[in-house]
């Protein structure tokens, strides 16, 4: 396969207005492209918010709204092939976001659909009918590579792609926190964060939602009130109970999200980024797989300490080049540990950052995508 030179890119996020990643898509994701490629195209004149958050249905007011969006989409990308003849198009939608027919006609125009997707473990449900028909499947996690292989499609598993532009160096200078988090809460969160607090380690806590006394983290709105019977009988009940006392006393140490220009001060002043990666797969069950901030504070020379996973293993040396731990103990331990060896920290997070920058941007990325179509 010949290298890219043209390509179409579309990150339905990054045409939403609900949803707190559309700034980091276009930073890694468009503007990463754009970096690397002599012409990218991108859509225009083009929203998804029919298909996020509350908005999204599945009614007839969706269907209308998915087919309006994929008619323009195929305007869009058909007209940029003949204007500068597209080697591709590289995508990371889900499998609602866009009409099947659209891809059809795209590939059978000759132009190859690469699709990423990095919830492959968790939610294969949504992107399985998409997965199909794209020319390419990419994705980060290794545990989801059956899911595909049940379908017979091509694959591409790797981390994601970053823009090495988007990625300053941020070591620790001047160290005020032993280890900061940064991420929305969640409960499972909650739980490992107050689990650290009982073991010695304060963790600075930055995100959206945190602040803000409206929100439950614990409520589920598929919930009905007869439920609550059932699960006072569940298994796991003790930790639902524990996490829901921590929730106060982790929430009175956080903060709200960091602008852009308090981003960089704060992880100059935090030893140590702590990463918690874990999810619920389709069966209900907390597993630990690669998030982009898996890949994104090692790019910019942070000390990260996140769970061990095979995807984490496949693309960092551990212990040189990043910090992982199994258990809540041993994160404990490895953050009192290194939080008292700048120097140690220091040269992890550069290695870390040099594999970032040697294997897991744009540039190496397209020769891995163009090699595997």
């Amino acid at each position: 396969m010949k290298p890219f030179r043209s390509v179409f890119a579309l990150v339905s996020d990054c045409h939403a207005r609900t949803g707190h990643y559309q700034q980091l898509w276009q930073r890694h994701f468009y503007d990463g492209l754009r970096g690397a490629l002599e012409t990218v195209a991108t859509p225009h004149d083009v929203e998804f918010d029919w298909a996020r958050g509350a908005a999204a249905a599945t009614g007839s007011a969706f269907k209308e709204a998915r087919a309006r969006t994929s008619e323009r989409l195929r305007e869009q990308i058909l007209g940029a092939h003949r204007r500068s003849g597209l080697d591709a198009v590289i995508s990371y939608c889900f499998g609602g976001d866009l009409e099947p027919g659209l891809v059809s006609e795209v590939t059978h125009s000759g132009i190859p659909w690469i699709n990423f997707y990095c919830d492959s473990t968790h939610r294969f449900v949504e992107i399985a009918a998409l997965a199909r028909i794209v020319s390419l499947n990419w994705f980060p996690e290794h545990a989801a590579i059956p899911n595909y292989r049940a379908l017979g499609v091509p694959i591409l598993c790797a981390p994601y792609a970053l823009n090495p532009d988007c990625l300053p160096d941020l070591s620790c200078q001047s160290p005020r926190h032993d280890s900061a988090f940064i991420g929305l809460p969640t409960s499972n969160r909650i739980t490992q964060l107050g689990l650290l607090r009982l073991l010695g380690c304060r963790v600075a806590i930055r995100g959206h939602v945190w602040a803000d006394r409206s929100v439950d983290p614990f409520h589920n709105a598929a919930r009905k009130k007869s439920d609550w019977l059932a699960v006072l009988f569940r298994r796991g009940l003790g930790e639902k109970f524990l996490r829901r006392c921590f929730w106060p006393i982790i929430r009175a140490q956080a903060e709200g999200p960091l602008g852009d220009g308090e981003f960089g001060e704060f992880l100059r002043q935090s030893q140590i980024i702590l990463g918690l990666n874990q999810g619920r797969d389709e069966a209900g069950r907390l597993t630990s797989y690669l998030k982009f901030r898996d890949v994104e504070f090692p790019g910019y020379a942070c000390c990260y300490l996140t769970e061990f996973n095979e995807d984490v293993a496949a693309a960092f040396e551990i212990g040189k080049e990043i910090l992982t731990y199994q258990s809540m103990w041993e994160a404990a331990q490895k953050i009192k540990f290194y939080s008292r060896r700048r120097e140690v920290a220091q040269r992890i997070g550069r290695a870390g950052r040099a594999r970032v920058l040697a294997s897991q941007v744009w540039p190496i990325r397209l020769q891995q995508l163009a090699q595997a179509l």
